[in-house]
């Protein structure tokens, strides 16, 4: 009985000083790979604002040229752009609206002219005033702002703020861009639970193996803490040694599970989740890396910017759910196509970004020429629908450059072929 007593003693001691190192471990490291995570995917957020916001201000800017000038009398305050008076036309952030979720305000100073924001009854809130503090920092700066929690008619916001800078230099008012902060909220935390699962899990079956096995055990374990530590501080290429992948028992379980999280990390980081290609911060990063070997080895390198023509009209005849699937079917043929010749990114929308490694500018365009016969023929089936789509790229060849130059230049070619018969190549 006090043999036992003592083994028993003796196991507990073992279980307590295992027990808590392995807890602490999988604490920090849990937090600190869940709260990176949640600061990326609110940058993301904002950087979504930030980039939405610019869009609409180009959509105003290319709908009706001009400065934007305020005439106020007695029946009220009338906004203009150019020569368009933009009081009551909501057919751009209704829009905009509709298709991303986001929240829309057009002011003068800091009175709301143009919003989708409404209150309890369903009103826009037309003619309400932005906090004053917000419209000083914007105007005076004349540089848009980031506000993690903005309050509106009880709600709180993650809110983008820029100003409408006329043609001299001046201030008239300003652009407003956000999402409900419990929308953000909600999207971090379904982000984030799997980390946090995956971590417990992780840490139950290290518990429960270090009180069956002993130093080979121990040495494997530290082996899967290295990988831990590699992946908590950003570097999600780490790999695990190939023994530890091969155990057949709960610690190759757990060596697995550690590999699989790091792949869905890299996957959240990485990857647009609709499409599977690159998303856009990702593929700005793998860019510099193409043309880094480019300018070493003098290996020429094309990028190209193609657009999905008309793709609004698909969302608008059949449905986002339609306009999806599109996507996905053209990210496909991108995909395929790009198999030993460079990579694909969704660029943004219905926007992709195309790099390819080793090819001169004519190889680039009879590459694309060859996509886009291919979606030229394809008849994309939703459901009872049948949708036959086409694109427009513009290509150029890398160099030297700064590469929002480069990427610039592909833009500038893109939109040349929208604005002249779409459904081609420029080059």
């Amino acid at each position: 009985m006090e043999k036992r007593s003592r083994g028993g003693g003796l196991r507990w001691t073992f279980l307590k000083l295992s027990f808590l190192p392995i807890f602490v471990f999988t604490l920090i490291v849990t937090s600190f790979v869940a709260g990176s995570f949640a600061r990326t995917l609110r940058r993301e957020v904002e950087n979504g604002l930030e980039d939405l916001n610019s869009t609409v201000s180009a959509a105003y800017d290319m709908l009706y040229p001009g400065d934007y000038t305020a005439v106020e009398d007695e029946t009220g305050l009338y906004f203009y752009k150019g020569d368009h008076l933009i009081n009551d036309d909501y057919a751009v952030v209704d829009a905009v609206k509709e298709k991303t979720g986001v929240e829309i305000t057009l002011s003068y100073q800091n009175e709301r002219v143009v919003t989708t924001l409404t209150d309890e009854k369903n009103n826009r809130l037309v003619g309400t005033k932005i906090n004053n503090v917000i419209t000083r920092e914007v105007l005076s700066s004349q540089e848009g702002h980031f506000y993690p929690k903005v309050s509106i008619n009880g709600e709180n916001y993650f809110a983008y703020y820029a100003p409408l800078v006329n043609s001299d230099g001046t201030g008239a008012g300003m652009l407003f861009v956000a999402k409900p902060a419990k929308e953000v909220d909600k999207l971090v935390w379904r982000s984030v639970f799997p980390i946090i699962l995956a971590a417990l899990v992780v840490a139950a079956l290290t518990i429960l193996i270090v009180t069956l096995f002993s130093n080979r055990f121990l040495q494997t374990l530290i082996k899967i803490e290295g990988l831990l530590k590699k992946t908590s501080g950003g570097d999600l290429a780490a790999e695990l040694e190939q023994e530890v992948l091969d155990r057949e028992d709960e610690l190759g379980d757990m060596g697995r599970y550690v590999v699989r999280m790091q792949g869905s990390l890299r996957d959240l980081i990485e990857l647009d989740q609709l499409t599977g290609l690159y998303n856009r911060r990702y593929v700005q990063t793998k860019l510099e890396k193409v043309q880094k070997r480019s300018l070493e080895s003098h290996v020429p390198f094309c990028v190209a910017i193609g657009d999905i023509d008309f793709f609004k009209r698909v969302n608008d005849t059949y449905g986002h759910e339609c306009g999806d699937a599109v996507l996905m079917d053209v990210s496909a043929r991108m995909k395929e196509l790009m198999k030993g010749r460079g990579f694909a990114a969704r660029w943004g929308g219905e926007e992709f970004l195309l790099i390819f490694e080793s090819y001169h500018l004519e190889m680039a365009a009879d590459c694309l020429e060859d996509l886009l016969n291919v979606i030229r023929s394809r008849t994309i089936t939703y459901g009872d629908q049948k949708v036959k789509v086409t694109m427009t790229f513009g290509v150029v060849e890398g160099s030297d450059d700064l590469l929002d130059h480069i990427i610039r230049d592909a833009d500038e070619k893109l939109y040349y072929g929208k604005n002249n018969g779409r459904n081609q190549i420029v080059r």
